[in-house]
C-alpha cells in the first residue's frame, strides 16, 4: 500500500502534521497546530488530506457545555425572581394585589415559587411554606449552578444536576453548547512513510510557479508540488434556483418563443370570471363548497362593466344573440360578486377576452399562475398547483390548430408518450383531455383540459363570435415524472437534499 503514495504529492501541511505525530502518535488540532507551527484551520485541512490518503485517521468527540443567557447573568448577579418575592412577602405573608403592583416580574415569580411549593395562596393573601422558608435561608440548587456558571463562564452538562438543568433550560436561564473536539491518530502506512517524510523535509517543495522563479531559473531541478486530482474533495453545491422555479420559467420561454404575450392577475377573484364569464351555470356542482375555497373576506368584488355583465347574464338565462337556448334560469349578479380563490388561470383568460379591442386581433396569450382546489391531497393532487393557460383568437384558428400547438408544448417539455382524448368542458366545443404515461405508476395521469371556446363565452366578452383556442395545463406531473418523484407533495417539501441533489431542467 505504502506504494501508492507519492511523498511528492504530499502537501508541506501534510507533512508538517505528520512529523508533529512523531512520537505522540496522536494529539489534538490544538496540539498539532502548536507543534506544528500551522494555523489551527491550516491544520484542519491538512488533516482532511491526509485521512483520504490513509496517513491518519481522525477519532471525534462531542462535548455539551452549559453557559449563562442574558437573563441569566441578571439573576446569577442578584437573585431569582421566585427567591426575591419569598423575600418580599417574609414569614406573615403579603397580599397578591400589592405584591402585583409594587414586584414587576411578580407573575413569573409566582409560577416558579407555586411550582417549587415554597408558596401558597389562602384568600388573596400569598404565605410561603415550609419549604419556602427552608429555601429563603439557604443556597438552593439552580443559584448553585446560576453562581458557578457566573464563575467559570462555562461547565460540562454533565458535571450539572441534570433535572435542575432542563428546567433552567425551558426557563431560558442557561443555554446548552456543543463543541466537537478531534483526536488525530497517526495509522500503519503513516508510520511506514516516516522515514521518506522525514527525508523529504530537507527538500524545498515548490507550491506555485511564480513569474519570480521563472526569471531567475531556479525552477530548473526543483522539487514541485504534485497534486493527485483523483483524491476525494467535498461536494460544492452552488446557488441556484428552486427546480420548480426554473421550470415555470422555462415554460414561460416556450410560450414567449412562439409570440405570446403573458396575461397576469389576482389570485383572488369575483366568481364571475372563474365560472359565469366561462358560461358556467351558477348551479354547476364546480362551484359547490367541495371544489372552491370561498372567501370571508372580502367576501364580494365589483363586477366589470355594465354592457359585459348584461351580455353575461342574458346569455345564461336565454342565449342571448348567441344561437344558444342557455341553461334557462334566473341568473343573480350576488352570486357572481362572491370572491372565491382562483380555481384555474382562465380566468385570466376570460378578462383578457373582455379587454380585446377588434384591431388587435389576432392575438396569443398565455399565463403561468397559481390555483387553488379542495382536492383530495394524494400522490398526484394538491390544494394549490400551478396552471399555465392560452389561448389564441383569430379568424381561421381550427382545431387542428390547437392540437399542435399542444404537442409542440408536450415536446418540448420532454413528454415522451402522451395522448389527446375526447372530453366535455361547459365552455369549449370540441373539447379534448391531454393525458402523459407515469413509469413509475405504470398508468396514464390526466394533464389538461383544451377546447375550442363556445360562441357563449366569446360573444359576450369579446362583442362578436371569433373563433378561441384554449387550454389549461397544468405542468407539476410532468415535472414529476422527469424527477423521478412519486410524490406530487415532494415537489413542495423544499428538501435541502432533494433541492442540492436535482439536476438542472434543461431541456
Amino acid at each position: 500500500m505504502a506504494q501508492k503514495i507519492n511523498i511528492q504529492e504530499l502537501h508541506e501541511n501534510e507533512v508538517k502534521l505528520i512529523l508533529a505525530l512523531r512520537s505522540t502518535k496522536k494529539a489534538s488540532i490544538e496540539e498539532i497546530a502548536a507543534a506544528s507551527g500551522l494555523p489551527k484551520d491550516a491544520a484542519e485541512r491538512a488533516s482532511d488530506w491526509a485521512r483520504t490518503k490513509g496517513l491518519i485517521s481522525i477519532e471525534e468527540h462531542v462535548s455539551e457545555h452549559l453557559i449563562l443567557s442574558d437573563e441569566g447573568k441578571e439573576y446569577a448577579e442578584t437573585m431569582l425572581p421566585e427567591k426575591t418575592l419569598l423575600r418580599l412577602i417574609g414569614k406573615e405573608g403579603s397580599p397578591v394585589t400589592k405584591l402585583k403592583e409594587s414586584f414587576e416580574k411578580f407573575d413569573i415569580a409566582l409560577v416558579w415559587g407555586l411550582r417549587n411549593r415554597w408558596l401558597e395562596i389562602d384568600q388573596g393573601i400569598l404565605h410561603p411554606t415550609t419549604e419556602g422558608i427552608e429555601a429563603l435561608n439557604s443556597e438552593t440548587t439552580d443559584e448553585k449552578i446560576l453562581r458557578s456558571l457566573k464563575g467559570s463562564q462555562r461547565i460540562p452538562f454533565s458535571d450539572i444536576d441534570a433535572y435542575r438543568a432542563e428546567i433552567l433550560l425551558r426557563r431560558g436561564l442557561i443555554k446548552k453548547t456543543a463543541e466537537k473536539a478531534k483526536t488525530v491518530h497517526i495509522t500503519a502506512l503513516g508510520e511506514e512513510l516516516l522515514p521518506l517524510i522525514e527525508a523529504r523535509t530537507h527538500e524545498a517543495a515548490i507550491t506555485q510557479l511564480t513569474p519570480e522563479l521563472i526569471r531567475t531559473g531556479h525552477w530548473k531541478g526543483a522539487a514541485f508540488q504534485r497534486y493527485d486530482v483523483t483524491l476525494p474533495v467535498p461536494r460544492i453545491y452552488p446557488g441556484k434556483r428552486h427546480f420548480m422555479q426554473q421550470v415555470i420559467e422555462y415554460i414561460r420561454s416556450i410560450w414567449v418563443d412562439l409570440g405570446f404575450k403573458e396575461m397576469t392577475g389576482p389570485l383572488v377573484e369575483p366568481c364571475f370570471w372563474v365560472f359565469d364569464a366561462l358560461y358556467q351555470p351558477q348551479d354547476h356542482p364546480a362551484r359547490d363548497l367541495a371544489d372552491t375555497f370561498y372567501m370571508k373576506v372580502p367576501r364580494e368584488a365589483k363586477l366589470p362593466e355594465s354592457q359585459v355583465v348584461e351580455a353575461v347574464k342574458a346569455t345564461h338565462e336565454n342565449g342571448w344573440t348567441t344561437g344558444s337556448t342557455g341553461w334557462r334560469y334566473s341568473w343573480d349578479p350576488a352570486v357572481a360578486r362572491r370572491c372565491c380563490l382562483r380555481t384555474h388561470t382562465t380566468s385570466l383568460s376570460a378578462r383578457t377576452l373582455a379587454e380585446l379591442r377588434n384591431a388587435e386581433l389576432p392575438a396569443k396569450f398565455f399565463s403561468i399562475g397559481r390555483v387553488f382546489r379542495n382536492e383530495t391531497v394524494d400522490w398526484k393532487h394538491l390544494a394549490e398547483f400551478h396552471h399555465t393557460d392560452g389561448i389564441v383568437v383569430g379568424e381561421g384558428v381550427t382545431f387542428r390548430n390547437l392540437l399542435g400547438y399542444l404537442k409542440n408544448y408536450l415536446s418540448k417539455m420532454g413528454v415522451e408518450k402522451s395522448r389527446f382524448r375526447p372530453s366535455y368542458f361547459p365552455y369549449t366545443e370540441m373539447s379534448c383531455e391531454a393525458e402523459i404515461w407515469n413509469p413509475e405508476k405504470d398508468e396514464w395521469m390526466e394533464l389538461f383540459g383544451a377546447g375550442m371556446f363556445r360562441p357563449e363565452v366569446v360573444k359576450p366578452l369579446l362583442g362578436r363570435d371569433v373563433p378561441v383556442l384554449a387550454w389549461g395545463p397544468g405542468f407539476e406531473r410532468i415535472v414529476m415524472s422527469h424527477y423521478k418523484v412519486r410524490n406530487i407533495r415532494d415537489l413542495y417539501y423544499n428538501d435541502l437534499g432533494q433541492i442540492r441533489e436535482a439536476k438542472l431542467w434543461v431541456k
